[in-house]
């Protein structure tokens, strides 16, 4: 019969020396003098006396400790050493928690968070974070996140897509690079097979995914009335008027001109050179730096924003003279002292908009009625080429920085036509900005 009750022992004394109670069939309470308890259970096996630990009180409580030392008693009338089959399930269940454990740091999500923190220190905008964020949380984690990347099927890949394939092109085309951007990335650490379900050429050839509505574009203004739009952009006062100016000038993208900085401009030999950092995926793909010419209507942008800069009227010609614009500073700093938003930009635009009668059309819009916003000048910038120099078309892929995508093309084509474009903008400002004696050639 048990000898022990749940108050007799909680209510087990300290005494100078470890002692037992016995409760019956081998189960004894050990009694330290620090006041400390725990349950052993006393055992032959093979001639000799064990004795196996079955837990602290009052962890352990009475009952339980009982039901472990039957469990023990029954192994070890079967010939089985509850110690040693203990400890063995005690490796097994370590084995799976290990195993489970490397399952969650291989799931989707785990992976795809590991290249992003791979990847994020090369992106040059935040935007890109941001953007990748939005997909991942947004599509990709609610059907990958916690499926094994060497789980990953063309099943899984399409029921993420789907709901955004037709209603969001864009988000989902981005979408699909960066699943498979994650797939490849398991793929180079061993954690599956080289078959990306997530490409294109696989979901092109499978037809499983229905056709997209066209790209939209970039609303962009038709290049003919450019130069009246650069004419009414100059009565807005401001650096981010000025900003927006310098962009049509340049073909550039806005975040390069918004985060240009003086000590990119070599005013001696009218350069300005965009380190490769700061150019689109310029990290990630390792591209040159972008040397833009700078032309009379370029210069003359940046003489006068430096006015604000320096307190005094610099001729274009003595921009160069000048060691305030040399330094680190921003060329096209906000109030705050730091870059503009493209929506800063963009507002420019919209206020030249705003200004008109009521029923109005807008009269700073694309072929479609839709306001033009700062990235369009590029397009603009592209099509007046096409329609009045299409023998300088690869000298304006140039200056709009297009990357190569033929890799045999692009390894051959190493010059960025520096001084086949010097001509190219000087036309390009003279068309934008003709003064009274030109007029408004083309």
């Amino acid at each position: 019969m048990p000898k022990l009750t749940e108050r007799g022992v909680a209510s087990a004394k300290p005494r100078e020396k470890v002692y037992r109670l016995s409760d019956g069939d081998g189960l004894l309470l050990e009694v330290r003098p620090g006041g400390g308890r725990a349950w052993l259970f006393r055992f032959m096996m093979g001639g000799r006396r064990r004795d196996m630990g079955l837990g602290a009180y009052p962890e352990v409580g009475l009952a339980k400790a009982r039901q472990k030392a039957r469990e023990a008693a029954q192994q070890a009338e079967h010939g089985q050493d509850p110690i040693a089959a203990r400890n063995a399930e005690e490796r097994a269940a370590a084995a799976r928690r290990a195993a489970e454990e490397e399952r969650d740091g291989r799931s989707f999500k785990a992976v795809a968070e590991r290249l992003v923190a791979a990847q994020s220190a090369g992106w040059t905008s935040g935007k890109t974070l941001a953007s990748w964020r939005l997909t991942l949380d947004r599509h990709a984690y609610p059907v990958l996140a916690a499926v094994p990347v060497s789980d990953v099927t063309r099943e899984h890949v399409l029921e993420a897509l789907t709901p955004a394939w037709t209603s969001q092109p864009a988000t989902a085309r981005k979408l699909q690079r960066r699943i498979a951007a994650v797939l490849d990335y398991a793929a180079a650490l061993g954690w599956r097979s080289t078959d990306n379900p997530a490409t294109g050429r696989v979901l092109r050839l499978t037809k499983a995914l229905p056709k997209q509505p066209p790209e939209q574009k970039q609303p962009s203004l038709p290049w003919q009335q450019v130069p009246a739009f650069l004419s009414a952009l100059a009565g807005m006062e401001g650096v981010a008027a000025l900003a927006l100016r310098f962009g049509v000038l340049t073909a550039v993208r806005s975040a390069e001109v918004r985060n240009a900085v003086w000590s990119e401009m070599d005013f001696a030999n009218r350069i300005w050179t965009i380190p490769a950092q700061r150019m689109k995926g310029g990290r990630a793909r390792a591209l040159p730096p972008h040397r833009v010419p700078l032309s009379d209507a370029m210069l003359e942008v940046l003489a006068r924003v430096a006015v604000a800069q320096t307190g005094k009227t610099i001729p274009p010609a003595e921009l160069a003279a000048q060691p305030s614009l040399k330094g680190r500073a921003y060329v096209f700093p906000s109030p705050s002292g730091k870059p503009f938003s493209d929506a800063a930009l963009g507002a420019c635009i919209r206020r030249l908009n705003e200004v008109r009668e009521k029923d109005v059309p807008l009269p700073w819009k694309d072929v479609d009625g839709r306001g033009v916003v700062p990235h369009g000048f590029r397009r603009s910038f592209r099509s007046w080429v096409d329609d009045t120099r299409p023998a300088a078309g690869e000298a304006a892929e140039k200056a709009l920085a297009h990357e190569e995508r033929d890799a045999v093309r692009a390894a051959y084509r190493g010059s960025d036509m520096l001084e086949q474009r010097r001509p190219l903008m000087e036309d390009w400002g003279e068309f934008c900005t003709p003064s009274a004696s030109t007029g408004s050639g083309t």
